[in-house]
């Protein structure tokens, strides 16, 4: 999976664009907020963390992950990711993981890109599965994914440990039968 052809954003307020390492202190600031930070499975201690996201970018191996930049379309900087963290071309499968700085939660972006990547993954790239989990505590999200037509699977007990803690997570997967986002 060689991403020659990004998708395109058509939302008024935001633009995708690969991550740049000049974005990671802007994603780290967000992501290390108590609102943001208590809601997400991010472990991550300083904005170096991240920088193999940027590096990613390069990268365009056929498995390598994808995550984009969601842009402020009047600045440019960054206010948020979408994309893919884990692949498995083999089985046509992919999980969709965004965040969003809290000052654009509410205005349907979360949503739009998420439908965005959605509909690329599987008309573009051949993805038939997209599948995506969620912290049960993590209600915008569940929302979101909603709204993308995303199907909840069930309940992953205890399927990763967040922060040194075992968490319960919800699967959702959408399949390229499943129609539009």
């Amino acid at each position: 999976m060689i991403y020659s052809e990004l998708p395109e954003c058509d939302h008024p307020a935001v633009d995708l664009r690969p991550i740049a390492a000049s974005d990671l202190e802007d994603w780290f600031a967000y992501l290390s907020l108590p609102i943001v930070y208590e809601h997400t499975s991010w472990e991550i201690g300083s904005s170096a963390d991240l920088a193999d996201y940027a590096r990613a970018q390069s990268a365009a191996t056929p498995d390598s992950m994808l995550r984009l930049a969601i842009c402020s379309r009047s600045s440019g900087q960054l206010v948020g990711t979408v994309g893919f963290h884990s692949l498995w071309w083999r089985d046509r499968r992919a999980e969709l993981a965004y965040d969003l700085h809290p000052s654009y939660w509410g205005k349907g972006i979360a949503t739009h890109v998420a439908s965005l990547m959605l509909r690329w993954a599987h008309r573009h790239v051949g993805i038939n599965r997209v599948q995506a989990t969620v912290l049960e505590s993590n209600s915008r999200s569940h929302a979101v994914l909603r709204r993308c037509n995303f199907r909840r699977e069930g309940s992953l007990r205890e399927y990763r440990f967040v922060r040194g803690k075992p968490s319960a997570f919800a699967i959702y997967s959408h399949l390229a039968s499943d129609g539009a986002a």
